[in-house]
């Protein structure tokens, strides 16, 4: 894990996804809000499920790809999660997801979280690009990321199946030179 550190911000601790997460990645992943615009094996209907998402994050060997797990300071109540996918060293780049649980929405937490994870990838994971890929639908993650500087490049049209449906995404960029910190 030493690619992928714990991180703290002001009112948030990052650290990784483990095997003591299984009920909160039961409910996190079982909430229809939450996983509204995620794909994959989403939603989780059973604990299989969520331990299944706990030990592809914990297995061992070198990945390219984490999950941090969002704690809020106050509590240590884990809010959502977060993390890199398909990191491709080589071409110094990575794409970011992210998650966080409704009762937490509109508050900056996921813009907090999200800069901490930019700024490792810039400054220790030596990344020059990192990309995101958002349902059209899904408004705040859009503003989230455009807030971060984040451009959209362009519209995968039907990108994506999900059962029997094509669906479209925007793929959005930051890159390193536009990165700023705030």
């Amino acid at each position: 894990m030493a690619d992928f550190p714990p991180l703290e911000t002001r009112r948030l601790h990052l650290r990784a996804i483990e095997a003591g997460d299984l009920e909160f990645v039961y409910r996190h992943f079982s909430d229809p809000l939450v996983n509204r615009y995620l794909l994959d094996e989403m939603p989780v209907s059973t604990r299989a499920q969520a331990q299944a998402i706990i030990e592809f994050y914990t297995a061992p060997g070198e990945k390219p790809y984490n999950r941090w797990v969002i704690l809020q300071k106050s509590d240590e109540r884990a809010i959502g999660t977060c993390g890199y996918h398909k990191w491709q060293k080589a071409h110094r780049r990575a794409e970011i997801g992210f998650d966080l649980e409704e009762s937490s929405w509109n508050q900056g937490l996921m813009t907090e979280a999200l800069r901490a994870v930019l700024q490792l990838g810039f400054e220790s994971m030596h990344l020059n690009r990192v990309e995101a890929l958002v349902y059209p639908e899904n408004r705040a993650s859009l503003r989230l990321l455009e807030k971060l500087g984040f451009q959209k490049e362009g519209l995968l049209r039907q990108y994506f199946r999900q059962g029997d449906v094509s669906i479209d995404h925007w793929l959005l960029s930051l890159l390193r030179a536009e990165w700023v910190q705030a």
